[in-house]
C-alpha cells in the first residue's frame, strides 16, 4: 500500500507542471508565454523583418522614451514617393502586449505579399506604411519581462522620490496628447489614469506629434487591450460623434474592421461602440481633430464565458488573435485604397 501511494504521489509530481499548464492556458498566463516578442527581442526582430524586403522597409527611431531614453522603434514600410501614409501603433500601455505581435505580424504578412507583378495596385506602392509596435518602451521592458504584469504607464519618477515605484510612477502616454488634456480630470499621480503635468509633457509623445507633422497621414489604427474586461472587442471611435465627411469615414473604416473579427470565447463579432467616448487627450483625438485623420481605438483581448479578461492569454490564442486582427486591417486598407481608386 505504502508502495501505490509513492508511486500516485511521484505521478502526481510529474504532472502538476502540466496541470497548471493548462489551467494557465484557459486563462491569462504571466510571465508571458513563449510566442510573445519580448523587449529585449524587439530590435533583433525588426531586423529580420526589414531583410524580408530591404528595398521597401527600414528600421526608424522616431524618438526616445522620457525616463530611461530608450528608442522608440518604426517600420516604415513602401513607396517613400507615396503621397499618403498609414499609422498604426501596437502599444501605448504596458501591460496590453498583444497589439506588439499584432503590429509586427501586420509588417510580416505585408511584405511576404509584396511581388513585382501586381506592384501598382499594391498597398505599398500607393501608401507608406509607418508602423510602431510600441511607444511604451519603458512599460514594455517591465512586462514581457515578467517582473510586474500590471504596469500602464511610462517609467518617469512622478513622485520625485528618486526610484521606480512600478504600481504608481509614471504618466499614461494615452492621455498626454495635447487635445482635450485639460478636460481630463485625472491629475492624481498615484492613478493608473495620470495624464501628465502638461499636454505633451512625455517625450514619447513629442515623438509621434513629429511624425504627424511630417507625414500625411489617411488613416491611423491604435491597438490596445482592456484588463478589465470592461472594453474588450470593441472599437472606439474620436469624441463627439458627428455627421461630417470624416467621421463617417471613419466609422464605415472601424466597421469594416469590427465585422472581420470573431470575438476570442464568446459568440459575434466585434462591434463598434455606439454611446459617447473619452474627452481625453488620446491618440484618436488627436489626430481626428487636430490632424484631420480618420482614427480609431481597438480594443483586443476578449472575455472568457466566466467573465474574465484575458488579455495575455496562452499561444495557441495568441496566434488566432493576431492572425484575424491582422486580416481585418489589411480589409481595411482594400477599402483605402478602394476609396482612393474612386476619386
Amino acid at each position: 500500500m505504502q508502495t501505490i501511494d509513492a508511486l500516485q504521489i511521484m505521478f502526481l509530481v510529474m504532472m502538476l507542471p502540466c496541470l497548471i499548464s493548462c489551467m494557465q492556458a484557459k486563462g491569462n498566463v504571466y510571465p508571458l508565454d513563449s510566442k510573445y516578442v519580448k523587449a529585449e527581442e524587439l530590435n533583433a526582430k525588426l531586423d529580420k523583418i526589414v531583410q524580408i524586403k530591404p528595398e521597401l522597409a527600414e528600421k526608424r527611431i522616431i524618438g526616445f522614451s522620457s525616463a530611461e531614453n530608450l528608442p522608440v522603434y518604426a517600420l516604415q514600410l513602401g513607396n517613400k514617393n507615396a503621397e499618403k501614409a498609414i499609422l498604426v501603433i501596437g502599444q501605448h500601455h504596458g501591460e496590453e502586449v498583444i497589439g506588439v505581435n499584432v503590429s509586427l505580424a501586420l509588417a510580416e504578412k505585408l511584405l511576404n505579399n509584396y511581388s513585382q507583378e501586381d506592384k501598382q495596385s499594391h498597398l505599398l506602392e500607393n501608401y507608406q506604411v509607418w508602423i510602431i509596435p510600441t511607444l511604451n518602451p519603458e512599460g514594455f521592458r517591465i512586462v514581457s519581462s515578467g517582473i510586474f504584469r500590471t504596469k500602464r504607464k511610462n517609467n518617469r519618477d512622478t513622485n520625485n522620490n528618486h526610484k521606480l515605484d512600478l504600481r504608481t510612477d509614471g504618466v499614461d502616454l494615452n492621455r498626454n496628447y495635447p487635445i482635450f488634456w485639460d478636460m481630463d480630470s485625472e491629475t492624481e499621480i498615484n492613478s493608473p489614469y495620470y495624464k501628465g503635468s502638461e499636454p505633451a509633457s512625455e517625450s514619447e509623445i513629442q515623438a509621434i506629434i513629429a511624425l504627424a507633422q511630417q507625414e500625411n497621414f489617411a488613416l491611423a489604427i491604435f491597438l490596445h487591450s482592456s484588463i478589465s474586461g470592461a472594453y474588450s472587442e470593441k472599437i472606439y471611435l474620436p469624441a463627439r460623434s458627428n455627421d461630417s465627411e470624416l467621421f463617417q469615414k471613419t466609422q464605415t473604416l472601424a466597421t469594416i474592421y469590427a465585422k472581420e473579427v470573431k470575438k476570442d470565447y464568446l459568440k459575434g463579432t466585434y462591434e463598434v461602440y455606439a454611446g459617447n467616448t473619452s474627452e481625453v487627450g488620446n491618440a484618436r483625438n488627436f489626430f481626428f481633430y487636430r490632424m484631420g485623420t480618420p482614427a480609431f481605438l481597438v480594443e483586443i483581448g476578449g472575455q472568457n464565458k466566466r467573465g474574465q479578461s484575458i488579455i495575455h492569454p496562452a499561444n495557441a490564442m495568441l496566434e488566432k488573435i493576431v492572425e484575424k486582427n491582422v486580416q481585418a486591417m489589411l480589409k481595411v486598407f482594400e477599402e483605402l485604397e478602394k476609396r482612393k481608386k474612386e476619386k
